[in-house]
């Protein structure tokens, strides 16, 4: 029985990681929706961006980008002096899920939210190089 409260305790330490990114109002502006959704994205190397308190941008791999629109607002999530904080329990996360804010100083609690489903997103051509001059 102490062994497997240890090996529970375990998973949960592991499981729980803390990703963020400084928010960038114009991230998406380098992007073009593609109308394609799926409900999970691997989780392991992922960066996430806010974009406003509506909005994630999900980089799952080398020029793999999703943005997740979410249910609902997240307040905070936006702000410099926060963190996102993930409890995975698997190598994926999915629509439905939710995410904690925390004050990055404090480690206090701000809020939670639930992710919607990830668009996966292209990236724009590069205007200097379709514009040679």
């Amino acid at each position: 029985m102490r062994r497997a409260m240890v090996g529970l305790a375990g998973l949960m330490i592991v499981a729980t990681g803390a990703f963020a990114g400084s928010p960038d109002e114009d991230a998406l502006s380098r992007f073009e929706r593609t109308g394609e959704t799926v409900k999970c994205v691997r989780m392991p190397s992922t960066d996430i961006t806010p974009v406003d308190e509506e909005t994630l941008l999900f980089r799952v791999g080398p020029g793999d980008y999703y943005v997740n629109d979410l249910r609902g607002t997240c307040n905070d999530v936006d702000s410099g002096f926060t963190r996102i904080e993930v409890n995975l329990f698997g190598s994926q996360i999915c629509s439905g899920e939710i995410i904690k804010v925390v004050d990055q100083s404090s480690g206090m609690f701000k809020g939670a939210c639930s992710l919607g489903d990830f668009e996966r997103l292209r990236k724009k051509p590069d205007e200097d190089a379709a514009n040679p001059e």
